[in-house]
């Protein structure tokens, strides 16, 4: 399935494993650059062109060409060309793509996530909770002088974001009790001698998966040691926690 938001069928795609690993890393070599990032930030506000991005920042078109062609080689940006009323047909830049990228570090923790989410959203895809502002923007676009939706969609966004933020927190509480019980885990996990029994354990917590499949590529552990380290943990330590 293509990952073009455009095209997508669901409000959002996930990705798990080595897919998100790649991904992820492509991603990170892009952000890294904070010129490039300015650039985005630019064009998550509206497509524009390689000479106005170049005044608006600062920098020399020359440079701004050779970020723009880094992004849309990987996909982020995309192009097409426009006539000029004053001079030849130009490149316009856009995003090419909606996403969210959360990396959470600590101790007891490493989880890193990339979500593609749709530009256009329909109730249908949505959770019910979230219904009622779809209703309100369907509301605000029916209005017919475009100066009396500016309000009204400002409302919306704040309320939208006071949302996230109130997630955003919980996300935050949710994520410093999983830590505390991982270090309560990690406690008992310890206790075990063998270093690729231990990197078991913790996969299969992390991820909530004890195939062994999974595991031997994750690890890049052969099948048969991975049976046998799972094995010998069941035999040793009469845990019932691999099936």
């Amino acid at each position: 399935m293509s990952l073009n938001s455009s095209t997508t069928f669901f409000y959002f795609i996930k990705l798990v494993g080595i897919n998100i690993d790649t991904t992820l890393d492509r991603l990170l070599k892009i952000l890294e650059n904070p010129i490039r990032r300015k650039i985005i930030e630019r064009l998550s506000q509206e497509p524009n062109y390689t000479l106005q991005l170049a005044k608006e920042l600062g920098l020399s078109q020359q440079l701004v060409a050779k970020h723009l062609k880094i992004m849309e080689e990987n996909g982020l940006v995309k192009s097409n060309t426009q006539s000029s009323p004053s001079g030849p047909q130009r490149k316009v830049f856009g995003l090419a793509k909606s996403l969210s990228i959360t990396v959470n570090v600590a101790p007891h923790l490493f989880k890193q996530d990339i979500v593609f989410f749709d530009l256009k959203p329909q109730a249908r895809q949505m959770p019910e909770t979230h219904e009622s502002l779809i209703k309100r923007k369907d509301i605000i676009e029916d209005y017919p002088d475009w100066k009396d939706k500016l309000k009204p969609y400002a409302q919306l966004l704040s309320d939208i974001d006071l949302k996230l933020e109130m997630l955003e927190n919980n996300r935050v509480h949710l994520l410093s009790i999983r830590n505390s019980i991982m270090r309560d885990v990690s406690e008992i996990i310890q206790k075990i001698r063998d270093a690729n029994a231990r990197r078991i354990f913790h996969l299969a917590l992390d991820e909530h998966d004890q195939s062994v499949r999974r595991i031997s590529q994750t690890l890049n552990l052969r099948e048969e040691l991975v049976k046998q380290i799972i094995q010998n943990i069941k035999r040793d330590f009469e845990t019932e926690f691999f099936e």
